[in-house]
């Protein structure tokens, strides 16, 4: 398919082109019966609520998107897209840190207007409720008698590549949530790429558990599968968690060919999912089971490969990518059937990440120096191509800081810098850890990933990928503190805690010889993380700090 400027030219395709095929089915509960979307339904329905924000001015104005529907997600996103809006999209306010982060994209974005389907948001909830001039429930349009006439009044917006399309918030795992700016040519430009790397064209079919107002949810499922003009399914994320083999299930009956997500579903599917769940499944059309957005662990998706390979799962499937919002979604993928890939360096398997798509190219460079490194050594991650987004919104030093970086003595082309650790081996990515995150002990560096995880795989005690290593400042001492969710079993049996953090202290110092200053047991669940799952390790330091963790507590 060759590239078209923007959505809204592919969505008016595809509803002329393949009009009654289906483009999304939404599932719910139990029932693996979904309900379902054809190409001209959503473009019919998005065009017609695009309509109705341009005859309230909202083209060009930024618009919050938080809804508890996928369907009313799906077409709301698609009309911002359609009426020249700039969508703001973000998770429905149900815990208080969700709400304290609503507060923040509030003042930061400076939305104009609200489309929602729940109580749970309302203009009243927000710091200056003056500024938001219109509140569109999907719940009542919906329902709206004369909702079908006004496609017909729906005008094509003049959008160029560079125009923004929407503001991605950062998840925060290193700090304030930042809006990145995606244009319209980052969002084709990045489909483009994640075809290319996946094989996705009108033949494949996409199933996504993962939060559509999440990058890796929104163009890894939503957006592609319109690119690419096939099928997508969707399931909550929630019903995931609690229903992981319905993930199966429905890539079974329906045939699907391109799923995944972080390391954390394989390692969920893999632990839950009882014999019995698996009868009658058959995971042969699966060919490509991406994973990405945090670190992978070979031990867990080996784990799933030996549990679903009887019911034909491919081990060859399996498709490690890397990508971050600030590059709209996806920057290198592995080689469609080349499976798991894993380099062994001292203490740590790293997962091959792949080589880069379409026009992307990498750099790895010292942070310090911004000196390109040799192959093979560990550097910074840097970026440069056009799905790279156009930076910060309102924060023009952090966007020079971050999306205009030079390599030192060489021609001064534009790199994103990452934040990422990682090295190039073959022609691949191996990407190794957080650059902020890393732990400086007597001179040496530690990943918090392998603190962690060497803890985990040395008692029962701990919550899967439930743990947080950082340092503290102590009188002008760094303390090496791990905190770590006990499983819920555990919670009871305080009289062994302390032969936990024994066992613990012990591994860590022999594996990687570096000796835990504080070993700190919280409650399930308690561990600050971002949307998508991952540690928010920066975060669990001050929540450390001003005693705010959820402790653990013997009776």
């Amino acid at each position: 398919m060759s590239i078209v400027k923007t959505f809204p030219d592919i969505l008016l395709q595809r509803a002329q082109s393949d009009a009654a095929s289906t483009a999304y089915r939404f599932f719910q509960g139990g029932s693996l019966v979904p309900e379902t979307l054809s190409f001209h339904e959503v473009w019919a329905e998005s065009a017609a609520l695009a309509a109705l924000m341009q005859s309230r001015g909202l083209a060009g104005e930024r618009v919050l998107l938080t809804c508890k529907s996928q369907r009313h997600f799906v077409i709301a996103f698609f009309a911002c897209l359609l009426a020249g809006a700039v969508a703001v999209p973000t998770a429905l306010p149900r815990r208080s840190a969700l709400q304290e982060r609503l507060q923040v994209l509030s003042r930061d974005a400076d939305f104009r207007a609200l489309i929602c389907d729940s109580d749970d948001v309302q203009p009243s909830h927000f710091h200056d409720a003056r500024a938001i001039t219109d509140t569109i429930d999907m719940r009542s349009w919906s329902q709206a008698a004369d909702r079908g006439h006004w496609a017909e009044r729906w005008v094509s917006p003049k959008l160029a590549a560079h125009d923004l399309a929407f503001l991605q918030y950062t998840s925060g795992s290193t700090g304030d949530p930042k809006g990145v700016m995606v244009s319209h040519g980052n969002l084709v430009s990045n489909c483009l790429a994640i075809a290319e790397g996946m094989g996705l064209d009108a033949t494949s079919s996409v199933f996504t558990a993962l939060p559509l107002f999440h990058d890796m949810g929104l163009i890894g499922g939503v957006l592609q599968s319109m690119y690419s003009g096939c099928s997508a399914s969707c399931m909550s994320p929630a019903e995931f968690v609690q229903y992981p083999e319905r993930w199966l299930q429905i890539i079974s009956r329906f045939g699907i060919t391109t799923s995944g997500g972080p390391n954390f579903m394989y390692q969920l599917a893999a632990q839950s999912i009882k014999p019995e769940q698996m009868a009658g499944l058959d995971l042969s059309t699966w060919s490509v089971a991406f994973c990405g957005a945090e670190p992978i662990r070979p031990e867990a998706i080996t784990d799933f490969i030996r549990k679903f390979e009887p019911v034909g799962f491919r081990p060859q499937s399996f498709y490690a990518c890397y990508g971050m919002a600030e590059s709209t979604l996806f920057i290198t993928g592995a080689q469609c059937g080349a499976g798991l890939q894993v380099d062994q360096r001292e203490e740590s398997s790293i997962v091959g990440c792949g080589h880069p798509r379409h026009d992307t190219e990498l750099a790895i460079v010292d942070p310090d120096s911004c000196r390109r490194v040799a192959e093979g050594v560990v550097g910074e991650i840097w970026v440069r191509g056009s799905s790279v987004a156009q930076g910060y919104w309102r924060r023009s030093e952090l966007t020079e800081q971050y999306f205009g970086a030079t390599i030192a003595c060489e021609e001064p082309l534009h790199y994103l810098r990452t934040g990422d650790l990682g090295y190039v081996s073959g022609g691949e990515l191996f990407v190794s850890g957080r650059l902020k995150d890393l732990i400086i002990h007597y001179g040496k560096k530690y990943l918090p990933q392998d603190i962690e995880n060497e803890a985990e795989r040395n008692h029962i005690a701990l919550r899967e990928s439930g743990g947080g290593a950082f340092c503290v400042a102590d009188g002008g001492k760094q303390r090496t503190v791990l905190v770590f969710e006990l499983k819920r079993e555990w919670l009871r049996r305080h009289d062994e805690w302390p032969e936990v953090a024994a066992t613990v202290r012990s591994a860590v110092l022999a594996s990687l010889g570096l000796t835990l200053d504080e070993v700190l047991f919280i409650k399930p669940g308690a561990l600050p993380r971002t949307s998508s799952g991952k540690v928010r390790r920066n975060q669990c330091r001050i929540d450390y700090l001003e005693g705010a963790l959820a402790r653990a507590e013997a009776p």
